[in-house]
C-alpha cells in the first residue's frame, strides 16, 4: 500500500469513528465539539489525500468530484456555528449539513466494498453500500431532528428556531 493510501485510509477510519460518535451521541456538549473537530480535521486530510489517489481512473474521476462535494457539505456544516450564529436557523443548518456529511462518508466507505463481492449484481451492491446507508441515515436524521435540536436549545439556552 502506498503511503498516501495508508494516510487516506487511516483518517477515513478516524473520521468514521469520530463521526459515528457524534451521530449517535448527545449534541452540544464539550465532547461533541471535541469529536467534531477530530471529524473535521480527519475529513480535511482524507479529502486532500483523495486528490493524490489515481488507482481507479488513472486521473481525475468521479470520486474526486465527490470529494469536492464532501468538502462543500462539511464547509457549510461548520460555517453556521462559526460565522452565522446570528441566523436563528443556524443550528438546523449545522445539524443537517454535518449529518449528511457523515452519511456521505459512510456511502464513500461503501464504495470500497464493491470489489469484495464482484459476483453480486450491481443493483444489489448499489442498494446495500449506497442506498441503504442513505436511507437509514436520512431516517435517523429526520426522526430525531426536532428532539435533538430541542435538547441542544435547552442545554445551551439558545434563542433559535427548532423545526
Amino acid at each position: 500500500m502506498h503511503l498516501i493510501n495508508f494516510i487516506h485510509t487511516l483518517f477515513s477510519v478516524l473520521a468514521l469513528l469520530a463521526g459515528g460518535y457524534i451521530f449517535f451521541s448527545a449534541k452540544g456538549t464539550a465532547r461533541h465539539v471535541q469529536a467534531g473537530w477530530v471529524y473535521v480535521a480527519s475529513m480535511l486530510i482524507l479529502i486532500f489525500t483523495s486528490f493524490f489517489i489515481f488507482d481507479l481512473f488513472g486521473g481525475f474521476g468521479v470520486f474526486h468530484a465527490l470529494s469536492i462535494v464532501s468538502l462543500g457539505t462539511m464547509a457549510l456544516g461548520i460555517y453556521f456555528p462559526l460565522f452565522a450564529r446570528s441566523n436563528r436557523g443556524w443550528l438546523i443548518q449545522h445539524y443537517m449539513w454535518m449529518s449528511y456529511s457523515y452519511v456521505g462518508l459512510v456511502m464513500a466507505g461503501g464504495s470500497h466494498l464493491f470489489g469484495l463481492v464482484p459476483e453480486w449484481p450491481n443493483w444489489l451492491r448499489i442498494f446495500l453500500f449506497w442506498g441503504l446507508p442513505y436511507l437509514l441515515g436520512s431516517f435517523w436524521i429526520f426522526r430525531f431532528r426536532k428532539r435533538t435540536l430541542q435538547e441542544v436549545k435547552d442545554r445551551k439556552g439558545l434563542q433559535i428556531v427548532v423545526r
